[in-house]
């Protein structure tokens, strides 16, 4: 991994910034700080929850694949494409 990478999200997902901790050969891994309580799965994503302390909030730790996708609260994540240490993941609204 070269960099590591955050991305901003809009309040209406329920969740903040996703950060990319980790890109290493087919799969990447993020941290997905909630906002809400709900989560949802298509059983593609590997997802660990970490409850809330004094100095973080609650979140999702995840680990994809290439294709494997996740849905959190009212957002869907998808990892499109995983190579030579990056990645693309699509997010959009959930249906």
């Amino acid at each position: 991994m070269r960099e590591r990478a955050k991305v901003p999200l809009p309040r209406r997902f329920g969740i903040g910034p996703i950060r990319v901790t980790g890109v290493e050969d087919d799969t990447i891994t993020m941290v997905v700080p909630l906002t809400r309580s709900k989560f949802e799965s298509d059983g593609g994503c590997s997802a660990t929850l970490i409850g809330s302390s004094a100095d973080a909030p609650a979140h999702w730790d995840l680990t994809c694949r290439s294709a494997e996708k996740v849905t959190i609260n009212q957002m869907t994540l998808t990892v499109t494409d995983i190579t030579d240490k990056a990645a693309i993941i699509r997010i959009r609204p959930a249906k």
